[in-house]
């Protein structure tokens, strides 16, 4: 086997056609904002060329038959990496998919197990190879790793739901608290009542929610201009000579 992929007439050639094939479905999914990690970009893909064309001519000239070998093992590896980034990208579309679906409703704890789940394998297989020379337990690295990368995909996620909607609002609020009243058993079901009344009666007014929407948005986009609106403008004339 290892005889039919390193030497032989035809091998620099079968791998050759394998990279155009990698490539090609590179570039056909290169506009897919689902491939955010795994995707190539224009400057590897060229690297990637000029590496490969200079193995590609050291086997075709008249060199030594260990070089020629060398050289097709080259290709071999080239190849390896690509199929592997093809791999990950195909694990990285049902994460990202998860990921937009939790977005549009995060009261949904399915939507969380199918993150972890997704999230899990596609980070797993991202940094298999640093986890064996990472100097600890590579199980603990992956568990680890792929922790703090979903979480801070999900805290992205979010973030880009305050562009397209209001995410964090009154109505946000009003749910909240409204869900944790009903799950919390130890309170008697008249003082439920009369907090559910008084939640709706406070978001039911239009001038309030507007208010509070305000709040909101500038609490997360400048926090620093809650209590003093002018505290941009004033910060600019402070920065000026």
């Amino acid at each position: 086997m290892w005889q039919f992929l390193v030497s032989g007439d035809s091998s620099a050639y079968v791998e050759l056609v394998i990279l155009v094939l990698l490539l090609a479905y590179f570039f056909l999914h290169r506009a897919d904002p689902r491939h955010q990690v795994s995707r190539v970009s224009v400057i590897r893909v060229v690297l990637i060329v000029l590496v490969y064309l200079y193995l590609l001519l050291n086997w075709s000239s008249n060199i030594a038959p260990v070089v020629r070998h060398t050289s097709v093992f080259g290709m071999l590896l080239i190849n390896l990496h690509l199929l592997s980034l093809v791999i990950q990208s195909r694990l990285e579309r049902p994460y990202r998919d998860a990921l937009t679906a939790y977005c549009q409703n995060v009261t949904n704890q399915q939507f969380l197990d199918r993150i972890w789940r997704t999230g899990k394998r596609f980070y797993y297989l991202r940094f298999f190879v640093q986890s064996l020379f990472s100097g600890i337990f590579p199980f603990k690295f992956l568990h680890d790793m792929a922790a703090g990368r979903i979480r801070d995909d999900v805290q992205g996620q979010i973030r880009d739901c305050l562009g397209e909607r209001q995410f964090i609002s009154l109505d946000g609020i009003a749910a909240f608290l409204q869900g944790h009243l009903a799950a919390d058993d130890t309170l008697p079901v008249d003082f439920k009542d009369v907090m559910t009344q008084a939640i709706d009666g406070f978001v039911s007014h239009p001038w309030i929610e507007t208010q509070v929407n305000e709040y909101l948005r500038t609490a997360v986009e400048a926090p620093e201009n809650i209590h003093n609106p002018d505290w941009s403008r004033m910060w600019e004339k402070a920065q000026k000579p």
